[in-house]
């Protein structure tokens, strides 16, 4: 009998002829490692390319089953950016706040804050700004009317009380929770108090974190930046204070 004879396939066999030009050779030895064959390179790629393709369908799946009119963003799978939609109002108030029976002058303070998209955001900041300041019909910037801008607020006490009566009183508008907490002005910048209304009213951390314990740390430490401190003496807000206390 006759030995049986193993025929092995040619290597050749599953092996095609592509014609490239000489600048695609090119980028493909450019994007191959030493070691990598143009086979092996064109595999690669092409690996790439479906896992990018599935990345690309997973956001714009995750953007199709999106609440449109929601405005938060998912960004990973426990990652939420919410994008608020911006308000402003106006409250009114004299420039006497530490004195109770003293009313004086008043001012009207327009402020924006971030319109809450529902009341159960547990990240939502109100994130108050306040913007202008109208004083005998005239508009002046925080800047020009207090000495000092919002970021470095802690260098007038009185503007830390504006910018808290205008916080309550988003907070009234937005969240409808009333002040059973705020009688007077020293209310308004003791950090007890807020923590108490605050966590007694349900409202998100973030703003006990952000809009009130930041500003009101920071009112407690030593003022070192003599400018500012000169600007908050010689300001509008102070001269007419000075002026209206003489009458």
């Amino acid at each position: 009998m006759s030995k049986t004879r193993v025929i092995k396939p040619d290597s050749r066999e599953n092996l095609t002829t592509i014609q490239l030009t000489k600048e695609v050779k090119d980028m493909l030895s450019s994007v191959g490692t030493k070691r990598e064959t143009f086979n092996e390179v064109i595999i690669r790629l092409i690996s790439d390319f479906k896992a990018h393709n599935e990345k690309v369908r997973e956001i714009l799946d995750r953007e199709k089953n999106q609440d449109v009119n929601s405005k938060q963003i998912q960004i990973g799978e426990n990652i939420t950016i919410s994008e608020y939609d911006r308000v402003t109002i106006s409250i009114s108030e004299h420039i006497y706040p530490e004195e109770r029976y003293l009313q004086g002058p008043s001012l009207t303070l327009e402020v924006s804050y971030n319109k809450p998209i529902n009341k159960e955001d547990n990240l939502y900041q109100i994130d108050l700004k306040i913007d202008k300041v109208i004083f005998d019909n005239e508009v002046y910037s925080p800047k020009e009317f207090f000495g000092v801008l919002q970021k470095d607020i802690v260098y007038c006490e009185e503007f830390v009380y504006f910018y808290f009566k205008s916080l309550l009183e988003v907070i009234r508008i937005e969240f409808k929770k009333s002040n059973y907490f705020f009688k007077n002005y020293h209310d308004y910048i003791g950090l007890a108090m807020w923590r108490t209304f605050l966590l007694n009213s349900k409202l998100s951390p973030e703003i006990l974190s952000n809009d009130v314990e930041s500003i009101l740390s920071d009112l407690k430490n030593e003022k070192k930046n003599d400018k500012l401190i000169q600007d908050v003496k010689n300001s509008y807000f102070k001269n007419i204070k000075q002026y209206s206390s003489r009458y």
